[in-house]
């Protein structure tokens, strides 16, 4: 016996899912203000290096394969890619892709956990 979905689901099932994800996006926005986001939005596009450049420039460079990647400070006042990468071992690390210069440096543990709060078992929070 076959189902039959009525048409009349689908457009509800499409809103459902495209809510979800839009809430799901906001989780990383949330943080920032609207000036914020607009100026990382604005220096993202200034840079000239595009997350897939920066993904590619961090593998060349370490060897590894990129798990995730954003746009990050690091601490310096300098505005650039973070990329974690996992290593042949399947170790994480995390490393700074300058988009100015294309200079990739590792983020030591020190610089990460200003990032990151941890909680007693050393899992991220955010």
């Amino acid at each position: 016996m076959k189902r039959i979905i009525p048409l009349t689901l689908i457009p509800v099932t499409l809103a459902a899912g495209v809510a979800g994800a839009a809430w799901a996006g906001t989780e990383t926005t949330a943080e920032m203000t609207d000036a914020e986001e607009i100026q990382a939005v604005q220096a993202v596009q200034a840079s000239g290096m595009t997350l897939t450049q920066a993904v590619d420039t961090a593998q060349k460079e370490t060897g590894g394969i990129a798990i995730s990647a954003g746009w990050e400070d690091n601490d310096q006042g300098v505005w650039g890619y973070e990329v974690e990468i996992a290593d042949a071992s399947s170790a994480m690390q995390t490393w700074f892709v300058d988009p100015s210069s294309g200079a990739v440096t590792k983020v030591t543990e020190a610089d990460d956990d200003d990032d990151h709060e941890q909680d007693e078992d050393g899992e991220d929070n955010d």
